[in-house]
């Protein structure tokens, strides 16, 4: 039997219509199902959990991002087949598959699938399955979010950026991997299981989803003229080629500040001291073929 986790207000409202194509999808195809819905921040996490624990291994997320990352943590790694009904608003993450856009005939094509595995990343054992990272976009999300009464889509986001430009000053941090610790100023900081961010942000643009390995950009200390510019080549994923920028691959890695920073885990935002990185690889499910060359 399918458990069917839907967030009917996703996407504005989308995740309302979803849910009554997914239905009827399921009801012509005969397969049994049982379908919640969710009430509020956390409720995804806490349903699918108890339905795993009782030993469901089937579940359908009718969600966009934030959705999918509670789904994530209720799963706890443990082995469950995971379904996407993308409804949000960037939809980051299914960007990666090879799936339709609209989100009935994207469970359809799941359904017809075949099965194949994808790495699941841990933060501080907070799971997730696309890119977390901290510094200035963080900074730009934790803005923002101050200006959502101003108006929905772009202009809370201008706003952000604008006061983070004022706000922001670069992160004194210690990065550990493969044995190797360097300390250094930096502007951004990316960790991709993934590539997108944002609505379609190459924040990590050579991610893999099934390579067994986090993909990691960092762009070290710039000037507020610099951000801007950097800004730009981040959503085409052009700013791994600036000078400021380095970039490398590893299964686990840990970020130290002696300040509090603010990490982005799939949108969720999270204050933390240390931040420590472990990849599980093949720890998913599911059933969409990958995009070979996206």
């Amino acid at each position: 039997m399918l458990y069917v986790i839907a967030n009917e207000t996703a996407g504005c409202g989308n995740g309302a219509a979803a849910l009554k194509d997914i239905k009827r999808i399921l009801d012509k195809r005969g397969i049994d199902y049982r379908c919640d819905i969710t009430v509020g921040p956390g409720s995804a996490t806490d349903l699918a959990d108890k339905a795993v624990s009782a030993g469901c291994s089937e579940i359908v997320c009718v969600g966009g991002d934030g959705t999918i990352t509670e789904v994530i943590n209720g799963i706890k790694g443990r082995p469950v087949r995971f379904y996407f009904v993308p409804c949000g608003t960037g939809n980051d993450f299914v960007r990666m598959l090879e799936l339709p856009r609209d989100p009935a005939e994207a469970f359809k094509v799941q359904l017809d699938g075949t099965p194949c595995r994808i790495d699941v990343g841990n933060l501080n054992d907070i799971y997730f399955l696309n890119v977390s990272g901290s510094g200035f976009d963080a900074e730009v999300l934790k803005q923002a979010a101050r200006f959502k009464r101003f108006g929905k889509g772009i202009i809370p986001y201008l706003l952000g950026i604008f006061a983070a430009l004022r706000l922001f000053k670069p992160l004194s941090v210690e990065i550990t991997h493969d044995g190797q610790t360097r300390s250094m100023e930096v502007t951004i900081f990316s960790l991709g299981n993934g590539r997108y961010f944002g609505g379609g942000m190459k924040s990590v643009p050579h991610a893999v989803i099934n390579d067994g390995l986090f993909d990691v950009v960092v762009i070290s200390r710039v000037n507020r003229l610099q951000i801007l510019s950097l800004l730009a080549k981040f959503v085409s994923g052009k700013h791994t080629s600036l000078p400021q920028a380095s970039e490398f691959r590893c299964s686990e890695l840990t970020v130290c500040c002696n300040d509090t920073m603010t990490m982005d885990i799939d949108g969720e935002l999270v204050d933390m001291k240390t931040a420590h990185y472990r990849l599980l690889p093949g720890a998913l499910e599911i059933m969409a073929p990958l995009r070979q060359n996206p």
